[in-house]
């Protein structure tokens, strides 16, 4: 039985042995990480893009990707809780963080994670009163 470089079987007798075929499985392998390696970058490059629109702290630390989905989550419900009430931003954060009782506890981005962060955000910057 003969092989060639790239063990694909090239003589002998058929029957009696399996047909090696490594050659097609290791350019399948080949495409298929490539694919993967660039859904990968994908991935990254937009994870890199959302914690851009963050809040984090000056000295802080890449975050996570599960940080990250986590504070955009409460970003975002933070932010619709904000134009549903009307507010200046500052006004309605410090409004909720001050309340106790029930509402607060239904507020997706109370969190204290969050509300740390949000006094570095610079709401001037965003187009919006601090007071």
């Amino acid at each position: 039985m003969a092989y060639s470089q790239n063990n694909a079987y090239i003589g002998g007798s058929p029957g009696n042995c399996y047909q090696y075929v490594q050659q097609p499985y290791r350019v399948q392998r080949h495409a298929a990480n490539i694919r993967e390696r660039k859904r990968m970058l994908s991935i990254n490059s937009a994870f890199e893009e959302l914690r851009l629109y963050v809040p984090t702290f000056p000295y802080e630390k890449r975050l996570s990707k599960i940080d990250t989905l986590r504070l955009a989550i409460a970003y975002i419900a933070l932010l619709k809780d904000i134009l549903r009430s009307g507010k200046q931003p500052v006004q309605h954060i410090e409004e909720c963080l001050r309340s106790t009782g029930r509402d607060t506890e239904d507020l997706i981005w109370n969190t204290s994670d969050l509300t740390a962060r949000l006094s570095w955000i610079k709401w001037d910057q965003l187009g919006m009163r601090s007071q």
